[in-house]
């Protein structure tokens, strides 16, 4: 194994690190609490499917979140990371799985997203509004359709990264006492071509740059179509304007804010994709999750993934009336 670590002393690390762990612990906790709450608001009145979707999205983002607290918990708090730390197995083993869940419900709170993205666009461009199928006389749900189709997907993607990593037994350099730290499995080290590149770029490029390229596409024909619908809205009649204008309003603001929700998802997103992509480049030496735990870049594009799963409270609060009002009636304001 090519042990890695901090640049720098390693107590200006260790400093740096209870730093970051005490700062990503912060926003994990407020993050999960403003998640339970999205959840709790979006499906005290769920009507449609765009709501569904969210109270799911504030599930999953919890998840998220709840898994990177625990990692960066052990990691930068209660132990330290380096493979000389005194780790034992079920704390890698704790980490180890930690990091599996953050991969999987960060993964399908992408998917999500992107069928945020895709139903809003269908409403706004083309007046799609069925909430059910009727598949052989047997009614679904469109956003349990889509939920089942992304957990499934989810899965699928996720299962592959399994084989990638495993718990290593190794003697400390400075004492000799057993230590037990992360490496890759002896199947990833003999199938770099077959395995370990198409599993990042499968990661990098099919599950994060092709999402961030669709949403954009979709987000820019879904405010097209909001302008032109404010256009509109200025032929209809002085009798009807004041009706239209305050239905239309919160309709197209509803639909904005999904714009945000999904251009911040792209933004969080796309340096990871890079990363995962140029990871894979390296084949031999691609250690991803090396590099988001060692690298200054990776810890960065961490904080702005944990920032994205957090941010949705505020962005809800300060763009949706409905959401705003839901809010009141569930605390009796």
């Amino acid at each position: 194994m090519k042990n890695v670590t901090w640049t720098g002393s390693e107590s200006d690390a260790l400093k740096n690190g209870v730093v970051y762990g005490s700062v990503s612990a912060v926003i994990c906790t407020l993050g999960v609490l403003l998640n339970i709450l999205n959840f709790l608001i979006w499906n005290r009145k769920a009507t449609g499917v765009s709501e569904s979707l969210l109270a799911a999205l504030g599930v999953t983002d919890g998840l998220v979140l709840f898994s990177y607290l625990i990692f960066s918990v052990y990691f930068f708090i209660v132990s330290a990371p380096y493979a000389d730390a005194p780790h034992s197995e079920e704390g890698m083993y704790l980490v180890i799985i930690s990091f599996h869940a953050f991969l999987a419900f960060h993964m399908m709170s992408n998917l999500l997203t992107v069928a945020l993205a895709v139903v809003r666009y269908c409403l706004v461009c083309y007046g799609y509004t069925k909430s059910v199928i009727d598949a052989h006389g047997c009614k679904i749900k469109v956003e349990n359709l889509i939920i089942l189709l992304g957990f499934l997907v989810t899965v699928l993607a996720t299962l592959p990264f399994h084989f990638y990593y495993k718990i290593h037994e190794h003697t400390g350099n400075s004492t000799n006492h057993t230590r037990f730290w992360i490496q890759k499995t002896d199947f990833a080290e003999n199938h770099v071509y077959e395995y370990q590149v198409p599993v990042l770029w499968l990661y990098g490029v099919v599950f994060k740059i092709i999402p961030c390229a669709v949403i954009v596409v979709l987000s820019g024909f879904m405010v097209k179509s909001v302008r032109k619908a404010k256009k509109r809205k200025h032929r209809i009649s002085t009798v009807d304007r004041f009706a239209v204008k305050r239905i239309s309003s919160e309709y197209n603001r509803i639909t904005l804010m999904l714009v945000v929700i999904v251009m911040i998802y792209v933004l969080s997103e796309v340096p990871v994709a890079i990363s995962a992509f140029i990871s894979g480049l390296h084949r031999a030496e691609s250690h991803f999750f090396y590099f988001l735990l060692f690298s200054t870049a990776g810890a960065i594009m961490d904080i702005i993934t944990v920032l994205n799963a957090t941010a949705n409270f505020f962005i809800y609060i300060s763009m949706c009336k409905k959401y705003r009002q839901n809010l009141r009636e569930l605390f009796k304001l």
